[in-house]
């Protein structure tokens, strides 16, 4: 008996529906028959309650994506770019390098196929720049403020901030630039969100100071107006979230008021009367709140709020240095025993000083009460070198065995770097990495605005590598991860620092788990 698809049951149809992308591919199922249509609305609805409540419960779970063949087209690896879903594309803006060399491209990720596409833009494009925001109006984007790092070249170069106003128009594939009479000061890690016809933009980096000042712009003539707030308002920060809740209400989670200052706190902002007014949000649960909110975008999901942080662990303490390019605080050398300072001390000293003849310069004996200082380099000892280096005196050695030995000592300089640099990305790959944390607000609106973080039970999968200054935004039933630094600066004795960063571009995706109609 010959069996067609129109001959299965409802549930067998919304089953087989299910297993299709939720963008292009599942809409053009609706256009089939009447019968298809309504089983394509059935799946999506019940795909977005199921995501909903997966994230309740934090059933969530990674899923990365590798890129295809050498020939297609791929973003280059960056972070502090801007990001936003339209229809069924994300678009990633500008962002930089690990050197802080700016970009200005678009790109476009298909997310049926996940293939980046760059489209030609027409028009007159924005300056290359970084931690600028980027947000979907009526088929258009509008990109606003940014910084970008000078040339090396001449040196001592201030680094420049933007209140550019640009809009891209997606249909047209055009930029068009907006020139204003009054416009916000130079700004960049600021946070904005749509608000009816108003873009609200809050905080950032302004002049080299941080800002807690209220900017809206009008999108329908592009006027902008600096917004009279309540006194009681957040200190000024940059890097936080802003959270629409609707044409009235935002929320501002997180930030940094200076380096080595994270901040984990909520704000409410009300938008009505002539003086808009602040509230601070009551945080509970904070002990299954993220480590460090800042510089990690988070996402709405119903009512709720995904944020990304590191994945806590109970043998270490949970505070860490956030100051991007600066090392960590070293630990104090009185949680190591003497006698292991003592042997790390002969092992330091038996190694060569490659960069030339150095003399032995005799610890103090404050030096020796504590044989490890953790900020001052330990001089190194070195019995065949001649303090007649610094006496321009002639050394009685043999030039060609000793430039033998320092380029041995170069070799295995290197050695050592090279497998310290290893196994720390080891160690880095299956501890440091992101976690997900959830946020209830379902009732930040009520009197008592609060705001309660969901203890969830840290799931055994990993995640993606520990990072800053990536994107987090909401697709259609999953969120989409992309880009980001992970900065560090290994420091070994004795030695100058080792600059330890990495910038990614790879595709992560956080879905719920596969259910059946």
């Amino acid at each position: 008996m010959q069996c067609k698809i129109d001959d299965l049951p409802d549930e067998i149809l919304e089953y087989i529906l299910s297993l299709i992308p939720p963008y292009k591919d599942l809409q053009e199922c609706m256009y089939v028959s009447k019968r298809w249509c309504q089983a394509t609305k059935n799946v999506i609805e019940h795909s977005r309650a199921h995501f909903q409540k997966s994230v309740a419960y934090g059933s969530l779970f990674w899923n990365s994506w590798s890129a295809g063949t050498h020939w297609t087209p791929t973003i280059g690896k960056r972070h502090s770019h801007s990001a936003c879903t339209y229809d069924n594309s994300m678009y990633v803006f500008g962002g930089c390098t690990a050197a802080c060399t700016t970009f200005n491209d678009l790109w476009k990720l298909d997310l049926d196929t996940r293939k980046w596409v760059r489209p030609i833009t027409m028009g007159s494009y924005p300056s290359p720049k970084a931690c600028a925001t980027m947000l979907y109006y009526k088929k258009s984007f509008i990109l606003f403020g940014g910084w970008s790092h000078p040339s090396p070249y001449p040196l001592h170069q201030q680094w420049k901030l933007f209140n550019e106003l640009h809009v891209y128009s997606i249909e047209s594939n055009r930029w068009i630039a907006i020139n204003g009479l009054e416009t916000p000061p130079p700004t960049s890690a600021h946070s904005a969100s749509i608000h009816g016809n108003l873009m609200v933009v809050f905080g950032g980096v302004a002049s080299g100071y941080s800002s807690n000042d209220v900017w809206c712009l009008n999108l329908d003539s592009y006027c902008w107006k600096k917004q009279a707030t309540s006194s009681l308002k957040p200190q000024p920060r940059y890097g936080q979230s802003q959270i629409p809740l609707d044409d009235k209400h935002l929320l501002i989670l997180g930030g940094c008021t200076g380096p080595n200052v994270a901040m984990n706190d909520a704000w409410l902002l009300t938008m009505e009367d002539p003086i808009w007014t602040w509230k601070k949000v009551n945080m509970r649960h904070t002990e299954s709140a993220p480590t460090r909110i800042w510089c990690h975008q988070a996402c709405k999901v119903g009512n709720y709020i995904i944020v990304l942080s590191k994945k806590k662990r109970l043998s270490q303490p949970s505070g860490m240095s956030i100051s991007v390019g600066k090392p960590a605080n070293p630990p104090h050398t009185s949680n190591i025993p003497f006698r292991e300072r003592q042997r790390s001390l002969r092992e330091i000293d038996r190694d060569e000083n490659v960069n030339g003849r150095r003399g032995y310069l005799q610890r103090s004996r404050n030096a020796l009460s504590n044989p490890i200082s953790p900020n001052v380099p330990l001089p190194v000892y070195d019995s065949t070198l001649s303090m007649a280096a610094f006496r321009d005196e002639p050394v009685r050695t043999n030039s060609s065995a000793n430039r033998q030995k320092q380029l041995e000592s170069l070799r295995r300089m290197e050695e050592r770097l090279q497998n310290r640099k290893a196994q720390s990305k080891a160690a880095k790959k299956t501890e440091n990495t992101l976690a997900i944390f959830v946020l209830d607000i379902s009732n930040i609106l009520c009197d008592e605005c609060s705001a309660s973080w969901v203890p969830l039970k840290q799931s055994d999968q990993t995640g993606p590598d520990e990072r800053i200054l990536y994107s987090l935004v909401l697709g259609r039933g999953e969120l989409i991860v992309f880009g980001g630094i992970r900065k560090e600066q290994a420091t070994i004795q004795g030695q100058t620092d080792i600059d330890d960063s990495q910038v990614f571009n790879d595709l992560h995706f956080i879905n719920p788990p596969k259910y059946v109609i």
